[in-house]
């Protein structure tokens, strides 16, 4: 094996390289075994939301969707009940786990913590906890209802974790002659230089064909829950 890699230098480096970077990254907060419910809670709670920005390199996917369903009526289905359980559309949507880089059917939403406010407005934060016993956490980093909503991911316990700070889910929504309009854009901050690389694929393929399946999903739960006045 190491004969091999010595015969060519530049794949040894790129081995060499993200070994070191695995090896450097630090683990999830608040996820230590040692802690109790109400330190995590504490620690989860407290930590720092990675910062963000315009000069900030992304990986980007965009998928956009006309509903049959008028403005009004998904803009209050969004804003009591499409946003606070998002997630959970997402995993029905698709065997594809939410931000993670491997499908593994079955793995969806069993629960939310709440940790700051109860996810209404800016700064409401919550734990996100999946089928297979790792979590993610969320804020709310936007809320221009009905017009523009916004939430963090960071703190991923699963594997996407290994290769990306943070991600940034956000949707634009408007009306239609026929109904609604929606602009969903995921944005995935790589770690370092070769996470990119190895997220490039999934993003673009994989979670943009599971985003299409989520908006799919949204149109039929706010079409079958009418009347949330």
């Amino acid at each position: 094996m190491v004969g091999n890699m010595a015969k060519h230098p530049l794949v040894a480096g790129l081995t060499v390289l993200v070994i070191c970077l695995a090896a450097c990254r630090s683990a999830p907060v608040g996820m230590a075994p040692s802690l109790t419910t109400a330190q995590r809670d504490q620690a989860q709670r407290e930590a720092n939301r990675p910062s963000t920005g315009p000069d900030e390199s992304y990986e980007v996917v965009i998928v956009e969707s006309d509903l049959s369903i008028p403005l009004d009526q998904f803009s209050k289905w969004f804003a009591k009940k499409g946003a606070s359980e998002f997630s959970i559309f997402m995993t029905g949507a698709s065997e594809v786990p939410p931000v993670g880089l491997v499908a593994q059917p079955n793995n969806g939403v069993v629960r939310y913590d709440a940790l700051i406010g109860s996810w209404r407005t800016v700064g409401d934060r919550r734990r996100v906890v999946f089928a297979d016993g790792t979590s993610a956490l969320e804020e709310i980093t936007a809320d221009r209802l009905p017009q523009h909503f916004q939430f963090e991911v960071w703190n991923l316990a699963n594997d996407t974790g290994r290769y990306i700070t943070y991600a940034l889910s956000e949707f634009r929504i408007s009306g239609t002659d026929r109904g609604t309009h929606i602009r969903w854009e995921y944005s995935f901050r790589p770690r370092g230089l070769p996470d990119g690389w190895f997220i490039s694929r999934f993003v673009h393929e994989d979670f943009r064909q599971f985003m299409e399946a989520t908006l799919t999903t949204m149109q039929v739960r706010a079409g079958a829950e009418p009347g949330m006045d």
